[in-house]
Parts: structure tokens; sequence; C-alpha cells
């Protein structure tokens, strides 16, 4: 999930499907499609991308063992900073409040697979409960 870089204020859209992301949507039990919207602005010293990413998981209840679909909406928030030295993409977890990327400086995008899987798994419910 690749987010370029272009003249900041313009709105990034994205579907992903599980016929081109197998392993993801397993992982992450998601079902139809995840869907992205992002706006990336230039911060000092590199990018700032915001937006939200949606979709459906399928978890199995704790209690009756019935499969279930649970709807989410995840915020996204990362500081991308350009940095010398670097050959490929590092991501920073310095922070509590948001992710850092730090990218070589001729990069002209920021992958956002790992962060996006990270802070799908940190919306999942302990133990999972139809309603």
């Amino acid at each position: 999930m690749q987010i370029d870089f272009v003249p900041h204020g313009n709105e990034q859209n994205f579907s992903l499907t599980e016929s081109f992301a197998p392993d993801f949507f397993k992982e992450l039990h998601l079902k139809d499609k995840l869907n992205g919207s992002f706006v990336v602005t230039k911060e000092k010293g590199g990018f700032a991308i915001r937006g939200t990413v949606s979709g459906v998981q399928e978890f199995e209840d704790a209690r009756t063992l019935e499969n279930f679909d649970r709807p989410f909406e995840i915020e996204v928030e990362v500081i991308v900073l350009r940095e010398q030295g670097l050959s490929t993409q590092v991501e920073d977890d310095g922070s509590e409040d948001f992710f850092t990327l730090k990218i070589p400086p001729s990069q002209k995008f920021a992958d956002l697979t790992e962060t996006i899987r990270q802070l799908i798994i940190l919306q999942e419910p302990m133990i999972a409960l139809k309603e």
C-alpha cells in the first residue's frame, strides 16, 4: 500500500482486495476489500500522511463459535522523514502518538502496509463476541 508524495492537499484513495494480498487478508481475517483515503501534506523534513482505513473482519464468537462480521474504521497518522544514508524505508516506533517512517531522500512514496497492519491488529477485540 504505497502512498505517493504529490503536491500537498491532494487526496489519495485505494482499495485492496484479497487477490492482491492474500496473506495480508488471511492474517487479519479481512473480508471483502480494504479501503483507504489519505491526504499528504508537506512538513518540515518530510511529509505527513493522514486519513482513514476501513474494512470488515470476520471473527468467530468466543461463546457460540459462530462466525460474524465486524466492520471497522481506523484513523491513520504517519510522519514521513527523509534521512540521508538510508537505502530503504525504516519504521521508527519512537512515538506513542503517531507512526514515523524514515525514507531515503530520493524515494517518492511511503509504504504503509506494516503501519496499517499494526493499526488493524490494535483495534481488534481481545475476546471476539457477537453483539
